[in-house]
């Protein structure tokens, strides 16, 4: 599915792949759709589109008879002809918690790849553990696991390890996730560290922190983009209460990294628009992208 400008700002440090739509539009700037065309009841997403400088994306969410969502399908064209297509179907239990979600993608010719999450919870139902299977189709790809620690009733700490063929990662601690939230439960604050065996054992340490700044409108997501590289397909469908309007990075390879987020509403005070920028390290030049939002 498509990658944001975040996915591609993280993706040496993330082992798993993502297949999440990304996110985007503008408040002040110009609408040129009415509002009588994003929806009629405005409970449910049903599309996104995003438009970057080197193409467009569409991704359509449907949903159960519990109005939970069931499938997230994407296509995003690039300007250079490429195609990356995602489909990614949510399976629940009869407590209606995640139960697995398998995804399916393709990018131009190359072959078609499907991942598999498992969800393991303990007695209370809370999420314990998940096994993620990266690429069925490839013998060779790893099979990964994530561990979670709970404190007043939230996760505050991610394990990711890895078991990969012909490397030295075998149920090898490579990420750690740490969480803090606000009053809202929105997380306010993600350190991420990432255990380097590019170089062999004993790892190198890379640290990450993200803060989050929201908006009070309603988030219409219930699989949200921006999360996905922390959060997404680890805490049974997180998803932050309100819209995120800033997310600042700092760390060694992406001190002073920002994206911002300027929100367009519609009549039912949900996303209708929302620009992006995102600026890099030692930028002032800004990467922009935006997404229309699209209801039942």
């Amino acid at each position: 599915m498509p990658q944001t400008k975040t996915a591609v700002k993280y993706g040496h440090y993330i082992i798993l792949l993502i297949l999440t739509g990304s996110i985007a539009c503008k408040k002040s700037f110009q609408n040129n759709s009415s509002s009588d065309s994003r929806g009629i009841n405005f409970n449910l997403l049903i599309r996104t589109v995003d438009k970057y400088s080197n193409g467009q994306s569409i991704t359509d969410y449907t949903y159960d008879n519990y109005k939970q969502l069931i499938t997230e399908s994407s296509i995003r064209n690039f300007n250079d002809g490429l195609q990356w297509k995602a489909t990614n179907n949510f399976y629940r239990n009869s407590q209606g918690r995640f139960d697995s979600v398998t995804s399916e993608y393709s990018y131009g010719t190359d072959p078609t790849g499907l991942q598999k999450v498992y969800y393991h919870y303990d007695v209370a139902g809370k999420l314990s553990y998940n096994i993620l299977f990266r690429n069925i189709n490839d013998p060779t790809s790893s099979v990964d696991s994530c561990v979670y620690a709970y404190s007043a009733g939230r996760v505050i700490n991610r394990m990711d390890y890895t078991s990969a063929r012909s490397t030295i990662l075998n149920h090898t601690l490579t990420h750690e996730i740490f969480y803090k939230y606000d009053n809202s439960n929105n997380i306010t604050g993600i350190t991420f560290v990432n255990y380097d065996f590019s170089g062999g054992a004993p790892a190198h340490k890379d640290t990450v922190t993200l803060s989050y700044a929201y908006d009070d409108k309603e988030n219409p997501y219930q699989h949200d983009a921006f999360y996905a590289y922390f959060v997404d397909f680890s805490l049974d469908s997180y998803v932050s209460k309100n819209n995120i309007t800033q997310i600042f990075y700092n760390g060694a390879s992406t001190s002073n990294d920002k994206d911002e987020f300027t929100f367009q509403y519609n009549v039912a005070n949900k996303p209708e628009r929302v620009l992006v920028r995102s600026f890099g390290k030692g930028t002032t030049q800004a990467e922009t992208w935006t997404t229309d939002y699209y209801y039942d």
